[in-house]
């Protein structure tokens, strides 16, 4: 059984979700709509980079620790810092109902002068 330090949810985080929207010409586009701001905790995890459409593109992986939210999915997102982070995981710590383990990913392409 693992407790929670809540001295320790110190950053801000909202949570996205991508919803289709009809803007005022008739075209469906995606936006981003904020589903819940909450405290919680940032920890980096690993970097590593790789090629994505001849783009040498970072990517990076944190842990967010917040306290327990029963409709958040992994095809949401995560905006903290002014990052965005794509999740790609969500653990209910324990099966306890009290904190969310969420693993999410920022890419960041590297754009060179040439």
């Amino acid at each position: 059984m693992r407790t929670m330090n809540i001295g320790k949810l110190n950053k801000r985080i909202t949570i996205q979700q991508e919803v289709d929207e009809v803007n005022e010409i008739g075209q469906h586009q995606k936006v981003m709509q904020d589903v819940k701001t909450v405290w919680g905790t940032v920890t980096p995890v690993r970097g590593s980079e790789f090629y994505d459409a001849q783009k040498l593109t970072e990517e990076e992986t944190y842990k967010f620790f917040i306290r327990y939210l029963p409709d958040i999915t992994a095809d949401m997102f995560i905006s903290c810092q002014g990052k965005l982070f794509q999740m790609k995981a969500i653990i209910d710590v324990d099966f306890e109902h009290k904190m969310l383990e969420i693993h999410a990913v920022e890419r960041v392409k590297k754009v060179y002068d040439e």
